[in-house]
């Protein structure tokens, strides 16, 4: 049985200004650094979306399902450096799994594609 969501919205009134404190607190078991997740996707990139996409530093994010590593993706070129990003893939914390499929790495190509000079293709 879920849990019903709620939402901030329902708990504080509409104010024109308002300061609101919240604390949540989760306790997860992380079996996967940030440094471990950032290494299988970077390798992940390379294997499924080629050469010049590097990861970046990953955040930890709560979500209701899990916890993950989400590690962004960028488009770097040697005479340009950063081009820009193209999006993220999660890792899952305790497990390790990446949640990314078929349709993700394409989607990240595409984004790739868009942001690389034509020259650089």
């Amino acid at each position: 049985m879920s849990t019903p969501e709620v939402t901030l919205n329902q708990l504080v009134p509409p104010l024109p200004a308002a300061q609101i404190d919240v604390t949540i607190r989760v306790t997860s078991q992380l079996n996967v650094t940030a440094f471990s997740a950032k290494q299988k996707v970077a390798g992940l990139a390379l294997s499924e979306i080629g050469t010049g996409i590097s990861a970046d530093e990953p955040e930890l994010v709560v979500s209701r399902q899990r916890v993950v590593w989400r590690v962004p993706l960028q488009v770097v070129l040697p005479d340009l450096g950063r081009v820009g990003s193209i999006g993220a893939i999660d890792v899952d914390a305790q497990t390790g799994e990446v949640l990314a499929d078929h349709r993700t790495y394409q989607s990240l190509i595409q984004h790739a594609r868009q942001l690389a000079p034509a020259d650089a293709r």
